[in-house]
């Protein structure tokens, strides 16, 4: 899973991104990170999952691997200034590959200048609107040039992007019409107002409110990224009793996380053994055979079947083999549909 992050100049999207991966970042400078193009800060952080864990003390296994998220702060607005689209392609390409958007929204008062986060926000969203319309009218006109030479083109890919235009000409992001957003011949494109997106009000250390109306279907969650800093540089003990003081009731990579697993319809299962235990994400709705192939693709071409345990059956009942034994352990074909929290080992023959 990889989630961009945004948000215009001091709404604290850095900080956040700070939180998020427990490590200092400062894009200001126009700092970078060898291999990943300019001004552009990108983290792996591990999932947290209570299950694991409990797996983990379980099984003893040399190691234990969390599923993992991957955030990318980038600096610079999404609008270009005049001699500036350089840095405006720049960002868009990191941008442009990530599943959804985190849009951190200022809700704290900064150089004297109070929060207005619906203005903030509509802004941001006008502009990655903007973004998307002007690569559709550019493939729309290519597409009438190619018609007029005789050259052929996709007529649904075509009609799919007049319907994209008429959307983003009346302000509406594509993710509002599933059609348009889910498409395969769209996905190339990778518009950036079809990706998924949760809004971040990102609120001062009073925790103040302001009045704010998401868009449909956009969850909202609520921080204070300054307070939440200040927590992670104390030690395990003192940050819990100090959130507990500041009424923080998890920390904030917790909360985004599951909203991110939420958003994108995402679960995990297991695997087992001495050598490792580990989770892996994939989709809700998602086949053994397909879940197979997250691991490796050998074990999907050769797949025979998939050993299967639910996660609370084999706490509840304390082993595998006491699984086995009360009929728990259940051998599933290529077809089953994997749930959240399934314990499964794979049979295969390559």
């Amino acid at each position: 899973m990889k989630i961009g992050i945004i948000g215009l100049p001091a709404s604290g999207k850095t900080v956040v991104f700070n939180c998020l991966t427990g490590v200092a970042a400062n894009l200001s400078g126009g700092g970078s990170i060898p291999g990943k193009g300019q001004d552009a800060n990108i983290r792996l952080v591990p999932v947290p999952d209570k299950r694991l864990d409990i797996l983990s003390e379980m099984y003893q296994p040399q190691k234990t691997t969390h599923a993992q998220v991957q955030y990318v702060d980038v600096a610079g607005a999404l609008k270009a200034k005049e001699g500036e689209s350089k840095g405006l392609d720049e960002l868009l390409r990191h941008l442009r590959p990530v599943d959804a958007l985190l849009h951190v929204v200022r809700c704290f008062e900064w150089a004297g200048t109070p929060p207005n986060p619906q203005e903030d926000f509509d802004s941001l969203e006008e502009e990655i609107i903007f973004a998307d319309f002007i690569i559709v009218e550019k493939r729309l006109e290519r597409m009438r040039q190619e018609a007029k030479k005789g050259r052929k083109y996709d007529p649904q890919e075509f009609e799919l992007l007049k319907k994209a235009k008429e959307l983003l000409e009346s302000g509406i992001p594509l993710r509002q019409d599933p059609e348009i957003s889910t498409s395969p011949k769209l996905r190339g494109y990778s518009f950036l107002s079809s990706k998924p997106m949760i809004v971040c009000l990102n609120q001062g250390d009073d925790g103040k409110n302001f009045d704010f109306n998401p868009p449909k279907d956009v969850p909202v969650v609520n921080i204070k990224g300054a307070v939440e800093m200040e927590i992670l540089e104390l030690s395990e003990e003192e940050q819990e009793a100090f959130r507990e003081e500041m009424g923080i009731d998890e920390p904030a990579m917790h909360m985004l996380i599951r909203e991110s697993y939420n958003l994108l319809g995402l679960i995990s299962f297991f695997t087992v053994g001495k050598d490792e235990v580990r989770a892996w994400t994939i989709k809700k709705g998602t086949t053994a055979l397909k879940a197979a192939g997250v691991i490796h693709s050998d074990i999907e071409r050769g797949f025979i079947r998939a050993e299967v345990v639910a996660y609370d059956d084999l706490i509840e009942l304390g082993s595998y083999t006491a699984c086995k034994t009360a009929g728990k352990v259940r051998l599933e074909g290529r077809d089953y549909v994997v749930s959240d929290g399934d314990i499964m080992h794979f049979r295969f023959n390559v």
